[in-house]
């Protein structure tokens, strides 16, 4: 009936159950009894003594021995068939007593057989759930996998969106960075037009004024112009011998007349284009800084234009006042040049 775990499972198995039983029996002899009856119904070992002391390690190497020898006295006293009845011989009883052996015997190698097919089908049972639960644990593994996967990614998403929201709020911030210096450029410009108006009135007022001056300046040079030729025409018998100096004054007087007339289309120019550099100040009304500056230059141009023009009507009234002086002259000198006739002889 000795037989031999054939897997590394079954001494496993029989240490979990050895330690199961050390915490139920404390009495050596009773685990060393227990032990026994493990091996040999459970597990189907023919127990030894040095099997029993390898596997307790407990007292000294007669106790196994000891505990040994009455478990197969006890085992061969409830194996033994006594029959007892007063009425058959010796014999006969002990016919009976050998047949009832060998029946229990029969049974029992009968039993073992069963219990040894019933012990098989329970490895295999067993080597299937070790398989089931190794491909449990595998899936197991796998899931932790996916989920630390999960995790990584769920983090990344977290700190990615962390981050989208940093910069959501500076773009935030920005905005509001860049809304105020709109407000700021728009209370500068809201401050800055009442001086563009003043400014617009003041260069409106000096437009007026140098158009009034250059009017003058056209109308004295006008009345200039009349008395000359009023004056020239009075004088022009008496400046018959000197035809060729009048033609040369009336020479400078035509020239004379020329650059006024070029001084009037300068100042036609120079107001046509005030009146352009105006109707362009009207337009950039937005950005009225560089209008204020533009128009200050555009000022101070007109008013050296102005300037000069004055200056070109003061010349041309000098010239005037030359020719008129030349003309006093010329009218003086006939007759100082006339030469006294002599007396009759």
């Amino acid at each position: 009936m000795t037989t031999h775990p054939d897997s590394a499972l079954d001494d496993q198995r029989l240490q979990a159950d050895i330690a199961a039983l050390r915490t139920r029996f404390a009495d050596t002899r009773e685990l060393y009894r227990e032990v026994c009856a493990l091996l040999f119904f459970r597990y189907g070992i023919t127990p030894t003594a040095n099997k029993l002391y390898s596997l307790v390690r407990k007292g000294s190497m007669t106790t196994p021995a000891d505990v040994l020898n009455r478990f197969w006295q006890d085992l061969r006293d409830k194996t033994r068939v006594k029959i007892d009845h007063p009425d058959l011989p010796d014999a006969m009883k002990q016919v009976a007593a050998d047949a009832v052996l060998s029946i229990w015997q029969a049974a029992s190698e009968a039993a073992t057989g069963q219990l040894a097919t019933l012990r098989a089908e329970a490895r295999h049972q067993a080597h299937e759930a070790e398989a089931v639960r190794d491909q449990v644990v595998a899936e197991l593994e796998l899931a932790r996998q996916a989920t630390a996967a999960t995790q990584a990614e769920l983090e990344a998403t977290r700190a990615q969106l962390a981050s989208m929201r940093d910069a959501l709020a500076t773009e935030r911030e920005a905005h509001a960075a860049t809304e105020a210096r709109l407000q700021e450029i728009r209370r500068q410009v809201d401050e800055a037009a009442p001086q563009f108006a003043q400014v617009k009135a003041e260069f409106t007022a000096e437009l007026e004024r140098a158009r009034d001056r250059v009017t003058t300046a056209e109308e004295r040079a006008v009345s200039h112009e009349k008395r000359a030729l009023r004056e020239i025409d009075q004088e022009r018998t008496a400046r018959q011998k000197s035809e060729k100096t009048a033609e040369e004054l009336r020479v400078q007087l035509g020239g004379a007349r020329a650059e006024l007339q070029d001084t009037a289309l300068q100042h036609a120019d120079a107001l046509a284009a005030l009146r352009t550099e105006l109707r362009l100040l009207q337009q950039r009304d937005e950005s009225a800084t560089q209008q204020h500056l533009a128009t200050m230059d555009e000022l101070t141009s007109t008013r050296s234009l102005l300037q000069d023009a004055l200056q070109r009507a003061e010349r041309a009234d000098a010239e005037v006042q030359v020719t008129r002086r030349l003309l006093d002259a010329l009218k003086r000198t006939p007759s100082a040049r006339t030469v006294p006739k002599p007396k009759g002889g």
